[in-house]
């Protein structure tokens, strides 16, 4: 009598530990030309959840020179961040954290996992659980890149 009860709540206990954990993203074969990679947005503004459609990029060299921007890092080949950067009198700093990964070899889906804000707006992080997701379209030009949203 006690097996036919201990079994089926084993089973049961199982089945629930398994069925809470977080998906395993599969990886992809694609080329990730992003890893490592500092860019300038251009055009579309900060890349968060409710940004633009359309994002313009160009390679970061160097700010010294530039005062207020967007910008993306890609410091590996599974993580960004988003950021902006303003000149003195506009003390309120934006950050997007998340991860990215190709759908295919000109689709890019990132998830964002937190919103950080400092300075004159600080509040406290947003933090996604489940990680908000944005889908986008890359397509290059030179040393443009483009970040069509899907």
């Amino acid at each position: 009598m006690k097996n036919t009860f201990v079994f089926p709540f084993l089973s049961i206990m199982l089945i629930m530990i398994f069925s809470c954990k977080e998906p395993v993203r599969k990886k992809t074969d694609f080329p990730n030309d992003l890893k490592n990679t500092h860019w300038i947005v251009d055009a579309g503004g900060l890349i968060s959840p409710d940004g633009g459609k359309n994002y313009n990029l160009s390679p970061r060299v160097d700010t010294a020179l530039i005062f207020n921007f967007h910008a993306i890092d890609f410091p590996d080949e599974e993580k960004f961040r988003s950021y902006d950067s303003w000149q003195c009198g506009n003390d309120c700093f934006t950050e997007v954290y998340g991860r990215y990964y190709f759908t295919e070899i000109n689709r890019i889906e990132m998830e964002v996992d937190s919103i950080r804000k400092s300075g004159e707006c600080e509040a406290p992080v947003k933090i996604f659980k489940p990680a908000e997701k944005m889908s986008f379209l890359l397509k290059k030009e030179g040393k443009q890149l483009q970040l069509i949203r899907k």
